[in-house]
């Protein structure tokens, strides 16, 4: 059995990414084919992504020295790095790759975002030499949708595309059909950590507006807070327009509570402007809910919303509301929606897909990929 080392982040913190390497090294699936050992390159504080700081360095030589020991002391077959898209984080992938190169057979890059070709873009000329150098020796580099390959600039043998998948059996058909909803309101969810770039303000002034215009309408916001004081200038505003029974913000929610939450609403919103958006988990869990979703047109997020939702250009109050506006007065839109979002999670987004097409493409065997083809569209 190959041995495969795994790189990258997983929870704490909790954020796409590392929810996606966590899926990777938990999976039946990997650990009946492959000895998997990790080295978590997650940091406890991620606001502050890409910018220079001494204890960012030290734990990136730490990085370092566990990639060498467990490459050059403990032989691993496969290297599977979760590729980072800062600067920073990137020149110490490209010495994580040239270590695995020289001892490993095979190397796999994952991107679970989109902004490593804007990193390369606005490197020097010889750090992009160096960038060009090294991503040949990765054997394959995943991303998450098709308009995102060119992230990897052409540089790596091949690129594979992997959608984030949730499992299967993470919200039941039982529980969503024995859910019980209040029928007097429509309940809007945003799922997401609280950055501006999030837009989660823009949500907050578009349900306020719709409420004292009369709309029956609430919005429940979770995620974390990544700046407190902008945070508080917004929801002040919540409060001095006495709107808190109706706008409320739960925090960082998981497990069942996720789930409830999930449950007991009918929209999910998230109208982010974030320049690195990759292919948010949080809008397949609510899909995986059933629910119709309203996004930007940003990263992988059109792969995700086609029948089930609403694009729209950017993150603005003003698109959020009109589009809020249209489809809350449209019911059988809203069923139509919900359906279609259920059938699209279960047909392309589950855990159990993601997880088969991962392996097919570590195992690069075109017997190996077939049979799991072969699974993945029974299923």
């Amino acid at each position: 059995m190959d041995k495969m080392l795994v790189i990258g982040p997983v929870p704490p913190p909790i954020h796409g990414e590392s929810l996606a390497v966590h899926s990777v090294i938990k999976s039946d699936l990997l650990n009946r084919n492959y000895h998997i050992s990790l080295i978590n390159t997650n940091k406890l504080n991620v606001t502050n992504a890409g910018k220079f700081s001494i204890g960012k360095v030290l734990k990136d030589i730490k990085i370092l020295q566990q990639v060498f020991a467990n490459v050059f002391m403990r032989k691993k077959d496969i290297c599977y790095i979760s590729i980072s898209q800062t600067r920073l984080g990137l020149l110490r992938d490209l010495v994580i790759i040239l270590l695995c190169s020289l001892r490993s057979k095979k190397i796999i890059a994952h991107l679970h975002g989109n902004n490593l070709g804007n990193v390369i873009d606005k490197m020097s000329q010889c750090e992009r030499t160096l960038v060009k150098n090294i991503f040949k020796k990765i054997d394959s580099g995943i991303v998450l949708g098709n308009g995102l390959k060119n992230n990897f600039k052409g540089f790596t043998k091949s690129i594979k595309v992997v959608a984030n998948g949730v499992d299967g059996n993470y919200i039941t058909d039982e529980e969503l059909n024995s859910k019980e909803k209040d029928t007097e309101f429509i309940d809007i969810v945003y799922l997401s950590n609280l950055l501006e770039s999030k837009g989660y303000q823009y949500l907050i002034e578009a349900v306020a507006s719709l409420i004292e215009e009369g709309e029956n309408v609430r919005l429940t916001l979770a995620g974390a807070i990544f700046n407190q004081e902008k945070f508080d200038m917004i929801w002040n505003t919540v409060k001095d327009r006495r709107l808190e029974e109706r706008i409320k913000h739960l925090g960082v929610v998981d497990g069942i509570k996720k789930k409830q939450l999930l449950l007991s609403s009918d929209i999910m919103v998230l109208p982010t402007n974030y320049p690195i958006e990759g292919q948010p988990v949080s809008i397949i869990e609510g899909m995986a809910a059933g629910l119709p979703i309203i996004a930007t047109k940003r990263g992988s997020i059109p792969d995700l919303i086609t029948n089930n939702g609403i694009l729209i250009e950017t993150g603005s109050t003003h698109l959020v509301k009109k589009t809020l506006s249209s489809l809350i007065n449209n019911p059988k839109e809203i069923k139509n929606m919900s359906k279609n979002s259920r059938e699209n999670f279960l047909n392309n987004f589950t855990l159990e897909k993601n997880i088969k097409k991962i392996q097919v493409v570590i195992s690069d065997s075109e017997g190996e990929i077939r049979r799991i083809e072969k699974s993945i569209n029974s299923n």
